[in-house]
């Protein structure tokens, strides 16, 4: 699914639904469908509540980049403002500086070698506006430079009161899955409510790999409001992975043990498991459960940890090397 508001800025959004709210009982607004109209009501009354001093409750957050990721921050000035953005690509923020000198070429136009009009190549006009020294229009300038980002998370919308799709949502998600086929850019995938699954040869390693794209997945229906997405990862019927606190994976070596074990061995690895904090016995049943999961996995059983006991196997598991990564 395309989601347009990934192309604008969150202050270019504000405004645009601001914009909304303030013609939201014009006679254009009159023309929209039903819902369009009573969306742009809301925002109108959203305004007005605002401006008595009273604001509606957050519905969703804006989370940040992820680590590593590399931006565009570009700085404009002029006489009577000073403004900072930040741009995903030099391309855009380029463009963006563009618009700006096009939009104020009659300070400069006519004058020297600058021409009557802007050319059509943002460069171009941006060195012909400024000058090569980057000094030609008085107290006007700007600075374009590359950073990059250090923030722990996604740069998402996240809901505030998120609610997993129900059965009939989920099955019209699924039905909406789209196939990439494999170009330049990367290898052929499935997008799921805007997640990405691609699966390769990967001829340099040797392997058939599977990799997991988050960044671009539906805020709508399946982002939480940590910004995170419940993802469960299945490998020939093993749950190999699952954070969504249901039939989470049991350690892979704890795994291997328990099967090669005979009952009284499976007993001895069991009792250290749950004092080492890997496993947890049910208070109901005594089910053995990985320390991931919060309800018994037991069938017909479903029992919650007990807190205090469950948090008191948990404490000593950051210590011990049994547990891979999931």
């Amino acid at each position: 699914m395309t989601v347009l508001a990934e192309r604008f800025r969150p202050s270019d959004i504000e405004s645009l639904v601001r914009l909304a709210g303030v013609l939201a009982f014009s006679p254009a607004a009159a023309e929209l469908p039903a819902s369009y109209r009573d969306l742009a009501q809301s925002v109108n009354a959203e305004i007005v509540a605002e401006a008595a001093g009273g604001r509606g409750p957050a519905v969703s957050a804006v989370l940040g980049l992820r680590p590593g990721a590399l931006v565009w921050m570009l700085r404009i000035w002029t006489r009577h403002e000073d403004t900072t953005a930040i741009y995903a690509t030099e391309g855009a923020a380029l463009a963006e500086l563009a618009a700006h000198v096009r939009g104020s070429w009659a300070t400069v136009g006519g004058q020297g070698d600058v021409p009557d009009e802007p050319p059509a190549d943002d460069a171009e006009a941006v060195d012909l506006y400024y000058g090569p020294d980057g000094d030609a229009v008085p107290e006007q300038g700007f600075e374009l430079h590359c950073m990059e980002v250090g923030r722990a998370q996604r740069s998402r919308l996240a809901p505030r009161d998120f609610a997993f799709p129900d059965a009939v949502t989920a099955e019209g998600l699924n039905r909406a899955a789209v196939f990439h086929a494999a170009d330049d850019d990367g290898p052929s995938s499935i997008e799921v409510a805007g997640v990405l699954i691609c699966g390769y040869v990967d001829a340099k390693d040797g392997v058939v790999q599977v990799s997991v794209d988050l960044d671009s997945a539906n805020s709508e229906h399946v982002v939480r409001p940590d910004g995170t997405v419940p993802l469960r990862v299945v490998v020939e019927d093993t749950v190999v992975f699952d954070d969504s606190n249901h039939c989470a994976p049991h350690p892979p070596v704890l795994e291997q043990l328990l099967n090669t074990a005979d009952p009284e061995q499976r007993t001895v690895i069991s009792s250290v498991a749950v004092l080492a904090g890997l496993m947890w016995s049910c208070p109901s049943c005594e089910w053995l459960n990985p320390r991931a999961t919060e309800r018994c996995e037991r069938p017909g059983c479903g029992r919650t940890a007990a807190l205090g006991s469950r948090a008191a196997a948990l404490a000593p598991a950051q210590e011990l090397a049994l547990e891979a990564p999931r």
